[in-house]
């Protein structure tokens, strides 16, 4: 059986696990032109290796222990785990011994979680992918609180600027809520925006949008309503971005190019190449409290998230402990 044919199958396999739906006969190598459902570039975007899809077979029907509550005293790592369908919760001061999760979060049934971002509340917003909903839960609490799904269809990457906006990477467009609203209040489209997926803020409130399907990674400038392409180079298949707000570099994850690209802002050539294990998914980077600048990207390809200390393009650390498929992370003191 050649590798095509192993992809197509796989797809199919996550489907009906996970209950994601997706429209018969579509697949991730549906060829350029042809429709394709979002579903299915998200189970497995291009170029993922077929051991990184089976993983998610494999790891399906696994159950963790659940705490109510977690400490928010200090720095934590939140891992977002499509096999396992949980968030993995961590105490970044840790991460050097490669630690058991002092907490998780179980996704309702037949959710698989994406994106993370929290807000000044504290509150968690995790996406929902499988559910097609952004959900909240309060500080420190692993219990599910409000859902948002309104406009919302396969979303993968979310933020949160001051002003408390939530955007919401989905389809081939970016979702804007105000502050309260379970509604969106703008929808960005067009500029080239294709299959939008990682999302990240730097400290003027301007976003920075991976797209896999353009191959690109784009810009939406603060209270903006159409994005610009960076222009950035090296880049085969963007997946996640991160931006340390205090030195200005932007980490981008390439899944297909295995790397992970550090750029400083207003630049379109790499400043830093991190080699990959496979398949660099997730990114995030601590922007709030101590250890400000630590940055953490997941790989795909060997089910690890790897640690930096601010400034070092050299891994300190390695997290294999309870992950499976990192598809988010966040890294904050809650």
């Amino acid at each position: 059986m050649d590798v095509s044919t192993r992809r197509a199958l796989v797809v199919a396999a996550i489907f009906a696990i996970t209950g994601c739906s997706g429209t018969a006969g579509q697949s991730s190598l549906a060829p350029t032109g042809a429709s394709s459902s979002p579903m299915s570039r998200l189970a497995v975007p291009a170029g993922m290796p077929p051991e990184l899809a089976f993983s998610v077979v494999r790891h399906a029907t696994m159950q963790r222990a659940v705490r109510a509550e977690y400490s928010t005293k200090k720095s934590l790592v939140f891992e977002s785990d499509f096999s396992t369908h949980v968030v993995n919760i961590y105490q970044t001061k840790a991460l050097s011994t490669n630690p058991a999760p002092i907490a998780s979060i179980a996704e309702p049934a037949g959710g698989c979680p994406y994106g993370m971002a929290m807000n000044k509340k504290k509150t968690l917003f995790l996406v929902d992918s499988c559910l097609n909903q952004v959900e909240e839960y309060p500080k420190g609490s692993t219990t599910l609180g409000t859902t948002i799904s309104s406009g919302l269809s396969f979303p993968l990457g979310v933020a949160i600027d001051k002003a408390q906006t939530l955007y919401v990477s989905e389809g081939s467009s970016i979702q804007e809520y105000a502050s309260g609203s379970t509604s969106p209040t703008k929808t960005i489209t067009g500029g080239g925006l294709s299959e939008p997926f990682g999302l990240s803020l730097d400290s003027a409130g301007n976003l920075y949008i991976a797209d896999y399907g353009a191959a690109a990674v784009f810009e939406l400038p603060a209270g903006g309503s159409s994005v610009n392409n960076l222009g950035l180079t090296d880049l085969v298949e963007p997946l996640g971005t991160a931006v340390d707000q205090k030195t200005g570099y932007l980490w981008v994850t390439d899944g297909s190019g295995n790397k992970v690209n550090v750029y400083q802002l207003g630049s379109m050539s790499p400043a830093q190449t991190i080699p990959g294990a496979g398949f660099p998914y997730s990114v995030g980077i601590q922007n709030q409290g101590k250890p400000n600048g630590t940055a953490l990207y997941g790989d795909g390809g060997n089910d690890t998230v790897y640690a930096f200390k601010p400034a070092s393009y050299t891994a300190y650390a390695e997290l294999t402990n309870g992950t499976g498929d990192p598809t988010g992370l966040l890294i904050i003191k809650p």
